[in-house]
């Protein structure tokens, strides 16, 4: 952020300094750096894939026409931006990630939101702001990680985090609006905004508590999405919907659920290799069935082919430099000297500061499993040495290490990517802070009351 320098040369500097460490440094170890390296690149294999399935998926419907036809039924619905931008970061996109997970919900509204006019910056944002349903990511996998480490049950660490988690949305969706349109846009939609939160918000605390722990995110974002449409029903009925535009999106929709909601299905994909594992082989066929269904030609199928692999490759090594030197940082024991150095200097009020060490782990590894695998057993062993509540730090360590996934640099690149602004990345952490800083001080204020 601070020197300017591009992603690949600031992951590359930081992978550098993590082996120096590693290889170095008093107490450090370089014995697993092998395994950092294999366990990274099955990281970073999911990720790409995922990547360029998602562009792909995006250009097609861009050759198409299909984000623009979209974007103006959109603003059809509501002719207001910043209004347009709550439906999008509030119901949309928590949808989307929720069902996917590895971002991209950000490859998906970040051209919806650039095609609604929003300047490239406020679009990647924005697109970010719209993974803040994290915890049941790709449907709970990060959360399961972490319950499994802190003995705990599912349920058990989904319905903390959902409460956890139930006065973030209104921050989140103030500071749409804010960005969006302004603080008069705040005054003007602020009670709106407030509405569909909080209905995004019970939307995913009632499903953890009564429905479907594992699809609270997706159900909190549809309840988002109607709890917007309710009052714009009357306008809604006098439109024409863009059914052949939206189709491929509900293509996708339908190969993710029937994917993933499935237990015995999800199974038996994930063990026919990686190539079934995760949404990089839907997007890719919703990508092909986008193309025949728009009835692309061979020179825009080919144009969109082109363009997806320019904008895919100098992401690539960009997530490669920072995956690998998150895993080195793990393996060599820095992450756990930090951890425990933590706990064992603030002792009683180290609840208070759990969150801040979730926080380092979901921003190092741009993953809420990999945060939670990072450091879930270090909060368990501090919640007991600390008289603290395990499920309470627990909670604390999934909710802090999704929020502070949206400024992981590999999330922060897939935007930079999603909205043309590669090279300027460190304008899109600034922007995408403040919520994420206001949301960690209440689950610091969590801590220290409840912790």
């Amino acid at each position: 952020m601070g020197l300017g320098w591009s992603p690949a040369i600031s992951g590359g500097a930081g992978l550098l300094v993590a082996l120096a460490g590693a290889l170095l440094w008093p107490g450090f170890e370089a014995a697993g750096l092998l395994r950092a390296f294999v366990e990274g690149f099955e990281t970073i294999g999911r990720v790409l894939y995922v990547l360029v399935g998602g562009l792909l998926l995006f250009n097609v419907l861009s050759e198409g026409g299909a984000v623009d036809r979209v974007s103006r039924f959109l603003t059809e619905v509501e002719p207001d931006r910043s209004a347009l931008a709550l439906l999008v970061v509030l119901g949309a996109a928590p949808f989307f990630e929720s069902i996917t997970g590895f971002g991209v919900a950000v490859v998906i509204s970040a051209p919806i939101l650039l095609s609604a006019g929003f300047a490239p910056l406020k679009a990647a944002a924005l697109a970010s702001w719209g993974q803040l349903a994290v915890p049941w990511g790709a449907l709970g996998v990060g959360t399961l990680i972490g319950a499994d480490l802190a003995g705990l049950t599912f349920e058990e660490l989904s319905d903390a985090s959902a409460w956890l988690s139930l006065p973030l949305f209104p921050i989140y969706g103030i500071a749409t609006l804010a960005l969006a349109g302004g603080w008069a846009g705040v005054k003007r939609r602020g009670f709106e905004a407030l509405c569909v939160s909080l209905a995004a918000g019970l939307g995913v605390l009632a499903s953890s508590l009564y429905l479907v722990p594992e699809l609270a995110g997706a159900i909190g974002g549809l309840v988002a999405v109607g709890a917007f449409l309710l009052p714009r029903a009357r306008r809604l009925r006098s439109l024409e919907v863009p059914v052949r535009a939206l189709t491929p999106y509900g293509v996708l929709l339908a190969l993710l659920v029937g994917a993933n909601s499935v237990g015995p299905v999800r199974t038996t994909l994930e063990g026919l290799g990686p190539v079934f594992a995760g949404p990089g082989l839907w997007l890719l066929l919703s990508a092909i069935f986008a193309a025949l269904f728009l009835r692309l030609d061979s020179k825009a199928t080919v144009s969109a082919v082109k363009r997806s692999g320019k904008q895919w490759l100098p992401v690539a090594g960009a997530i490669v430099a920072f995956i690998l030197a998150g895993q080195v940082v793990a393996v060599g024991g820095a992450a756990e000297l930090l951890a425990v150095g933590a706990a064992s200097a603030f002792g009683v009020v180290y609840p208070a500061v759990s969150p801040l060490v979730g926080a380092l782990g979901g921003a190092m590894t741009g993953s809420n499993a990999g945060s939670n695998a990072l450091f879930m057993p270090f909060q368990a062993e501090a919640a007991a040495t600390s008289d603290g509540s395990g499920l309470t730090l627990a909670a604390l360590q999934n909710v802090s290490g999704s929020q502070s996934n949206l400024l992981a640099p590999q999330r922060v690149v897939l935007a930079a990517t999603a909205t043309g602004l590669l090279g300027r990345e460190a304008e899109i952490v600034r922007a995408i802070a403040p919520p994420v800083a206001i949301s960690l001080a209440i689950l610091i204020l969590v801590g220290a009351v409840y912790g």
